[in-house]
C-alpha cells in the first residue's frame, strides 16, 4: 500500500500535515513552515505528497475560444475566463472553488503559499503530476472538498455541518488515527492523503488540463451533477428544520425577527390599556405582556 503525505496549505497558520499508510493516520503536525514540510519528505520519502493547492497561476486557457470548444460541456459565453479547466469542469457538475487567475496580481494568498509548497516538493525529489500514469515520487494537487463530493455522492449539507460531515465521509473510507480534537484544516489534510492513496493504488482519477495543472481524485470520474446531501439526523431539530416564521405579537400578521413589527408595541398596548378600563379580557393580555403596570400607573376607570 502507498505511503502519502497529506497537505493542507494555509498563508497565515502554515501546513497541516498528515501521514498516511493503508488509510491510518500515522503522524500528523499542525503549523509547518515549507522547511518543515522539506524535512518530512526527506525523513519518511512517502509514494506521493498531496497537496491541497494548486502548484502555479493560470493560463487562461478558457479565455481562447477553440480550447472551450474542444470541452464536452463548453462553458457559456464570457464566463469562467479566470478559471483553469479543472476548476471549471467542478463548477459545472456544483462543486464551489476559487479559480486560480492567469494573473498573479489576482491570485488568492494562501495560492502562493502553495506555490512554495510544490517548490519545496520538487527540491526534495517530488516534481508535480500533470497528467498520466501516477508514479511514485511525485506532489499531487488535490482538492478536498471536491473529495468529499465524490466520495460521498452530494454536495455539504452546509456550513453548520462540514466538519462533522467531512470526518463522517473519512470514517466511512476507512480512515482511522486521526485526533479526535482534530480542526478543520488537519482533517482536509487527512482527506488529501486519502485521495492520494486511492489514486496511486488505482482507485482514482483527475480532471483538467496538463497544460495548467490537473486535479486528483479519490474516484475514477466525477458524477455529472450533485445534489447536496440531506441534513444529518442526529442534528438538533432546531438545526435540521427550518426555524418557523415568528409574527409580530399584535397579530397583524407580519414577520419579526423579535416580538414586534417597530411602532406596533405602542399601538397594541394603548388599544390594551383603552379596553382594561371595560373588559377583563384586555387587562389578562396585559399581564401576559408584561403591561400591567401602565394600567396601575393610569389608576381606576372613572
Amino acid at each position: 500500500m502507498p505511503v502519502v503525505l497529506g497537505v493542507d496549505v494555509s498563508l497565515g497558520r502554515g501546513l497541516d500535515v498528515v501521514l498516511m499508510e493503508e488509510h491510518v493516520v500515522k503522524e500528523s503536525w499542525s503549523r509547518l513552515g515549507p522547511s518543515g514540510l522539506g524535512d518530512l519528505l526527506h525523513r519518511h520519502r512517502p509514494d506521493a505528497v498531496a497537496i491541497d493547492a494548486p502548484p502555479s497561476a493560470g493560463l487562461g486557457l478558457l479565455r481562447d475560444e477553440a480550447e472551450r470548444r474542444r470541452l464536452p460541456f463548453p462553458p457559456p459565453p464570457g464566463k469562467h475566463l479566470g478559471r483553469r479547466i479543472a476548476e471549471y469542469e467542478l463548477s459545472r457538475r456544483g462543486i464551489g472553488s476559487h479559480q486560480t487567475h492567469y494573473h498573479e496580481r489576482a491570485l488568492f494568498s494562501w495560492m502562493t503559499a502553495g506555490f512554495e509548497t510544490y517548490r519545496v516538493a520538487a527540491s526534495a525529489g517530488y516534481p508535480p503530476y500533470l497528467g498520466g500514469t501516477p508514479r511514485d515520487r511525485t506532489a499531487l494537487e488535490v482538492f478536498p472538498y471536491a473529495s468529499y463530493v465524490a466520495l460521498a455522492g452530494c454536495l455539504s449539507a452546509g456550513r453548520r455541518w462540514r466538519l462533522g460531515w467531512r470526518r463522517s465521509i473519512l470514517d466511512a473510507g476507512g480512515v482511522v488515527g486521526l485526533p479526535a480534537d482534530a480542526g478543520i484544516d488537519l482533517v482536509d489534510a487527512a482527506a488529501a492523503a486519502l485521495t492520494g492513496e486511492r489514486f496511486l493504488r488505482g482507485d482514482g482519477g483527475f480532471i483538467g488540463d496538463p497544460r495548467e495543472g490537473v486535479i486528483v481524485l479519490p474516484v475514477p470520474a466525477l458524477e455529472d451533477r450533485y445534489r447536496r446531501c440531506p441534513q444529518p439526523e442526529n442534528a438538533p431539530a432546531q438545526a435540521r428544520l427550518r426555524v418557523a416564521r415568528r409574527l409580530c405579537e399584535c397579530g397583524c400578521g407580519g414577520s419579526v425577527r423579535r416580538r414586534f413589527v417597530p411602532g406596533h408595541a405602542s399601538k397594541l398596548r394603548s388599544r390594551l390599556l383603552r379596553e382594561a378600563r371595560v373588559g377583563r379580557a384586555a387587562e389578562d393580555q396585559l399581564r401576559r405582556l408584561g403591561w400591567l403596570r401602565h394600567l396601575e400607573k393610569r389608576g381606576p376607570p372613572t
